[in-house]
C-alpha cells in the first residue's frame, strides 16, 4: 500500500424525491429518484416492488422477538391507505358534483 495517501472528507448535495406508483398489470412500485449535485435535471432512479420490501421485513423480523414492529409497520401503512382513499374519495366527490352543476356527460 501507497504511503502517499491523504484522508479526504467531500460533501456532496444528495436530493431524493420519492413516490409510490402502480403500473397496468397492478404491480406496486416504490420509485426514487436520486439527484446528485446541484444537477436538477438529471438524476438516478431506483424502482423496488412493495411486495419485495414487506419480503424483506417479515423476514428480517420473523425470527425472534420484534413482531410487535410489524404490527406497527402494518398500522402505519393501514394509516396510510384510509388516508389516501377519504382523499380520493373526495376528489371523486367534487368531480362529480361538479359534473352533476353543469350537466357534463361522461367521456
Amino acid at each position: 500500500m501507497s504511503e502517499a495517501l491523504a484522508d479526504v472528507e467531500l460533501t456532496v448535495p444528495v436530493y431524493v424525491d420519492n413516490d409510490i406508483e402502480v403500473d397496468d398489470h397492478g404491480i406496486c412500485r416504490i420509485v426514487s429518484l436520486i439527484y446528485v449535485g446541484d444537477e436538477q435535471d438529471e438524476c438516478v432512479e431506483a424502482r423496488v416492488e412493495l411486495d419485495a420490501v414487506i419480503d424483506e421485513i417479515v423476514e428480517f423480523y420473523r425470527d425472534g422477538e420484534a413482531y410487535n414492529q410489524m404490527y406497527l409497520i402494518a398500522h402505519e401503512l393501514t394509516r396510510a391507505a384510509e388516508r389516501l382513499r377519504a382523499v380520493a374519495g373526495m376528489i371523486e366527490d367534487s368531480e362529480v358534483a361538479v359534473s352533476d352543476l353543469f350537466d357534463i356527460a361522461d367521456a
